[in-house]
């Protein structure tokens, strides 16, 4: 008997390794001719003021935060794309680097055009998109219904939610008012 959960609840285990299996054989490949067309190239390490995050991390994933997050990000006085980054980024340190390799993967693969097109709906990079064709591409993605399409989504997506409403300013904006505060009552 094969049940599925619900579509509201986040990557289980088995899901988790299947967008690993396919997330590395896609990438595998990609990687292979991304090398013959372009050389090989040493991976430079974290962006400027990141610890996990690389620059072209940063790059492919800024322009998603502000539709990414709704409002989320015009609720915090001042904040913006990357404060959320940042977010992720201390997310990422308490991850395992296996984790962190996985998520890297599928970040390399969206970089890739062809592969950015079957995961996402589209060959456009995200940082030449409008507003409009960024909410219509994330639309399409959270709505697809292929197996590691709809894994990859919730995969990159639900950690870089649960990052952005975990500090403490954007949890204010949720309407929780946080966990209870211990002290002393005044009662004897």
């Amino acid at each position: 008997m094969n049940q599925q959960p619900p579509s509201g609840h986040g990557v289980d285990r088995r899901g988790f390794l299947k967008l690993s299996a396919w997330g590395g054989a896609a990438l595998a490949v990609g990687a292979g001719a991304t090398t013959l067309l372009t050389g090989c190239s040493s991976d430079p390490g974290p962006a400027s003021g990141y610890k996990h995050l690389r620059d072209k991390d940063v790059t492919l994933l800024r322009p998603l935060m502000a539709p990414l997050l709704g409002g989320g990000l015009d609720a915090v006085e001042g904040a913006g794309p990357d404060q959320a980054l940042q977010a992720f980024d201390r997310l990422l340190q308490g991850g395992t680097d296996g984790q962190r390799g996985q998520l890297f993967q599928l970040l390399d693969l969206l970089q890739l055009g062809a592969a950015r097109w079957w995961i996402t709906g589209t060959w456009t990079h995200f940082e030449e998109q409008s507003d409009a064709q960024l909410r219509e591409t994330l639309s399409q993605w959270a709505n697809n219904d292929g197996g590691f399409p709809k894994l990859a989504f919730k995969g990159l997506t639900q950690p870089i939610m649960m990052a952005w409403y975990v500090t403490p300013e954007a949890a204010l904006t949720t309407g929780y008012p946080g966990p209870p505060v211990t002290g002393s009552s005044g009662a004897a």
